[in-house]
């Protein structure tokens, strides 16, 4: 068994790969690391903290150049869809 769990589920020609992401307040949530089936995962880094979300691709608002726009505010979004934060060493 892999040690990255996504392998095997990610698509790298998805049209969402590498954007910047921002909450319906125009807050940046992160940069898409991975689309997988039905979501993808966002990685954002504030200062010494990394943290993960996987977000479901039906909270998509809007595409458009290199941005995604969801559909609730950052507060929602952290709540809902945040899988992990770690401290960077």
């Amino acid at each position: 068994m892999s040690e990255y769990p996504y392998e095997g589920r990610i698509s790298s020609d998805d049209i969402i790969n590498c954007k910047d992401v921002f909450s319906s307040d125009g807050a940046i949530i992160g940069q898409v690391e991975a689309a997988v089936a039905e979501s993808f995962i966002v990685r954002s880094e504030d200062g010494d903290i990394e943290t993960k979300y996987e977000i479901p691709k039906l909270q998509i608002e809007r595409i458009v150049d290199g941005a995604i726009t969801l559909k609730q505010n950052k507060e929602n979004i952290r709540k809902k869809y945040e899988t992990s934060s770690i401290e960077k060493y």
